[in-house]
């Protein structure tokens, strides 16, 4: 008899599809967490001919945009998907890539969350690492109104923050800056993280960064990768 699929596997299966569909080439590996009201999907190996033939010119920006136009194009399909094939119901979706490794993840918030005990690893000192977000916010940005930590897996955190623009990038998102901002605003975030106490605080090397923005809503995430 053969064994039923998970909603994660389903999941995994359709992302890839829609990916090869789209792009031309599928990613090498998809790897689905289904936690409280996110859907997160990592996704390694995925880099398409022309995009690589863009990335040897130095064109990475011209690569990102070009994904950020897409995935708002695929957003329907992706949530099509996961209402059909496995009953989820997503209301917002988020992405990133990182060109360096060929990585990227995509981010589904569900309209109901899953009920799931709140995970928090032994180890990690949660005052500490608040602190250090909220000190890495205000010299991106602005501290948020709230933050919120979610770990995903031991080797996963997803961060959401509420309330980040300052005054000059709410003017900028009301007159249609949105992408400049995000390109603008992605490398900061990397740079950030990459030189913060945020491994040492989790106990874990720090090996990937993904955020994404909510500029209508004034909120924002970023999942980082750990190794454990």
């Amino acid at each position: 008899m053969p064994q039923e699929k998970t909603a994660e596997s389903i999941i995994s299966g359709f992302t890839a599809t829609i990916l090869r569909e789209h792009f031309g080439k599928g990613p090498g590996s998809v790897h689905v967490i289904i936690y409280n009201c996110f859907v997160c999907i990592q996704i390694r190996e995925f880099l398409a001919p022309m995009e690589r033939i863009l990335l040897d010119q130095n064109e990475k920006n011209r690569v990102l945009k070009t994904r950020d136009l897409l995935m708002v194009e695929l957003m329907a399909e992706f949530k099509k998907n996961f209402w059909k094939e496995a009953d989820l119901d997503v209301v917002e979706l988020f992405a990133d890539w990182n060109l360096d490794d060929y990585s990227g993840m995509i981010l589904g918030v569900l309209e109901e969350p899953k009920a799931h005990k709140l995970r928090w690893p032994e180890e990690v000192d949660e005052p500490a690492l608040r602190k250090e977000v909220v000190r890495l916010s205000i010299a991106g940005q602005k501290e948020p109104d709230k933050t919120h930590f979610y770990w995903l897996s031991d080797r996963v955190l997803l961060i959401e923050r509420i309330g980040i623009f300052t005054l000059l990038e709410k003017e900028l998102i009301k007159n249609e800056f949105q992408e400049a901002l995000k390109l603008a605003k992605r490398p900061l975030e990397y740079m950030l993280f990459a030189e913060s106490e945020v491994p040492a605080i989790a106990k874990r090397p720090l090996i990937g960064t993904y955020v994404d923005w909510d500029f209508e809503e004034d909120k924002g995430y970023a999942l980082l990768t750990f190794k454990k």
